[in-house]
C-alpha cells in the first residue's frame, strides 16, 4: 500500500545539536548561512555542527512584523545617508570654482533629486505590480460595452401603435 518501508519511516534522521549542559559554558556559534546554503545544493553535504533552525527564522517570521519593518526602514535610512555622503564627497572633490559650502548645497540638491526619483520609481513599480493599469483597461472596456448595449437597446426599441400617440410629421423645408 505504501512505497516506503516501515523501517525507513521509523528511522530517526534528525538529531538535535548538542548544547552545553552547564550555563557557564559558552553556547556554540551557529554555522554561517553560506555554509548552510552550500550544503543544500552540494551533492555531498557539508556536515553542520550547529542547529539548522537558525536559518529558518527569516523564512518563518512574518515579513510585516514590526521588527522587519523597522529593519527595512533603518536600511533605507542608512542607504540614503550613504548616498548623500557620496554625493557630497563627489561635489567637494570637483569644486569648479565654488566654495565648499556651495558644493555641499549642490550635492544636497542632487541627492534630493535622486531620492525623489527613487520614490517616483517605487510608486510606479508598486502601481504596476498592483495591477492598476489592467484594472483601468478592464473598467474602460466594461464602460464601452455598457454604452454600446444601451445604444443598441434604444435603436432596436419599437413602440406599439396606441391611440394616444402622434407620429410627428417631417419638418418643412423652405
Amino acid at each position: 500500500m505504501y512505497d516506503t518501508s516501515q523501517d525507513a519511516v521509523a528511522e530517526v534522521t534528525y538529531r538535535v545539536p548538542p548544547f552545553p549542559l552547564s550555563v557557564k559554558e559558552p553556547v556554540p556559534r551557529p554555522p554561517k548561512e553560506s555554509v548552510y546554503v552550500k550544503s543544500l545544493f552540494n551533492p555531498k553535504p557539508i556536515p553542520l555542527d550547529g542547529p539548522v533552525e537558525v536559518f529558518l527564522h527569516k523564512e518563518l517570521s512574518n515579513p510585516h512584523s514590526r521588527a522587519k519593518k523597522q529593519a527595512r526602514w533603518q536600511a533605507h535610512k542608512r542607504r540614503t545617508a550613504a548616498m548623500l555622503k557620496e554625493c557630497v564627497e563627489e561635489e567637494v572633490k570637483n569644486l569648479k570654482g565654488r566654495t565648499v559650502h556651495e558644493a555641499r548645497a549642490d550635492a544636497t540638491w542632487i541627492w534630493r533629486q535622486k531620492v525623489d526619483e527613487e520614490k517616483r520609481a517605487g510608486k510606479e513599480r508598486r502601481r504596476k505590480n498592483k495591477g492598476t493599469e489592467a484594472r483601468l483597461i478592464r473598467k474602460k472596456a466594461r464602460k464601452e460595452r455598457k454604452e454600446r448595449k444601451q445604444r443598441e437597446r434604444l435603436t432596436e426599441m419599437v413602440l406599439r401603435d396606441e391611440p394616444n400617440q402622434i407620429i410627428p410629421s417631417l419638418p418643412r423645408s423652405p
